[in-house]
């Protein structure tokens, strides 16, 4: 019996590191994909670069300090936060490493609140969601061009989080107001647009948009907050995620940011 105890429980966490293994493989392979599709110049942004861009924009970018920042490097961050389903439902601490790409645009989220591991990404306008439990058993991978368009819409949304990627020549405005400007993003076939608003000091407090959840479009906002420098830019630390529905706002995703690194 206690031989047939210790191989269970060999074998169980032989599983559980096998599974972290297997997930964070699959996570270095999608970042390989995503870092390597262009090869860096490292060339700083100057002022030239900001040139056709609304005036709302260049005053934004100028204040968040992209001036003199590489132009086509990676963000890779970690967060920690808390996720839920629907309003229903109990809120689950989660922990995510994310990397993020301005050319080409791009992003993968890898995330884990045990026993359930998260993929998200879009690559070259492809998006996808990837769950698995103890990250082995795939239990809800899904990959459609509403996911496509999810994916890219979440990309544009969390633009903010790295603002070196306002620049990439695949995103086109529109002045709405003096402190709103509407962004529309094509990469390949895929598309994503929204509107970024900005508050009393020139810095984007949130944006607003349709994108699919699940098989229906709805109205996703993002809020963002706690500006602070790191690595050079002034950038948010905190966000928030919710859907404006018919029976009220369904806030499902808080989080903080952390260990902020540009390579």
């Amino acid at each position: 019996m206690a031989a047939i105890i210790t191989t269970s429980l060999f074998v169980a966490i032989f599983a559980l590191f096998y599974g972290h293994y297997h997930f964070y493989h699959s996570v270095e392979k999608d970042k390989d994909q995503l870092f390597n599709k262009n090869g860096n110049t490292e060339r700083p942004v100057v002022q030239q670069d900001l040139r056709d861009l609304p005036q709302l924009l260049v005053d934004y970018l100028k204040k968040v300090g992209v001036e003199g920042i590489c132009s086509d490097c990676h963000l890779t961050f970690k967060q920690r936060g808390r996720i839920r389903k629907n309003a229903s439902s109990k809120w689950m601490d989660f922990s995510a490493k994310q990397l993020m790409s301005a050319v080409p645009i791009g992003f993968i989220w890898a995330a884990k609140s045990f026993p359930l591991f998260v993929k998200d990404r879009s690559i070259m306008g492809i998006g996808e969601t990837n769950v698995s439990l103890f990250g082995l058993l795939s239990i809800g991978k899904k990959q459609s061009h509403k996911i496509h368009e999810s994916a890219l819409n979440r990309c544009l949304a969390e633009l903010p989080l790295y603002p070196i990627a306002f620049l990439n020549k695949a995103i086109t405005w529109k002045v709405l107001n003096e402190n709103s400007l509407k962004a529309n993003l094509i990469v390949d076939n895929t598309k994503a647009k929204g509107v970024f608003y900005f508050n009393e000091n020139g810095l984007i407090e949130r944006f607003e948009s349709e994108r699919y959840r699940g098989e229906v479009l709805d109205e996703f906002v993002g809020k963002f907050g706690d500006y602070e420098v790191l690595s050079d830019l002034y950038v948010p630390t905190k966000m928030k995620a919710l859907w404006k529905l018919k029976e009220g706002d369904f806030e499902y995703f808080n989080c903080e940011i952390m260990d902020y690194r540009i390579d």
